[in-house]
């Protein structure tokens, strides 16, 4: 049985972009999760989401989307406490 992959599309709303400090908690949620997550860009290739390193790659500035893909055993309660740092 394969597992089943949600995601979610969130807006940038810190004035000054995505940077270390957003990005490290996200990270931290992920990484305690243990579940694979992706953060990319709407039509782009997708990064790593428990890396602070890849998702500061993204270079994501006030207003822009992204969207986040989880999979794994609670993925949706993973995808709503990501949801809350944007």
């Amino acid at each position: 049985m394969s597992e089943t992959v949600i995601s979610a599309v969130v807006k940038v709303r810190q004035a000054d972009g995505w940077h270390a400090r957003p990005a490290s908690e996200f990270v931290a949620l992920v990484q305690d999760s243990g579940l694979e997550v992706t953060v990319a860009r709407p039509g782009q290739a997708p990064v790593r989401g428990d890396s602070v390193l890849s998702l500061l790659t993204l270079g994501l500035q006030f207003g822009e989307e992204l969207e986040i893909r989880a999979s794994g055993e609670n993925a949706q309660g993973l995808l709503i406490a990501l949801k809350s740092l944007f």
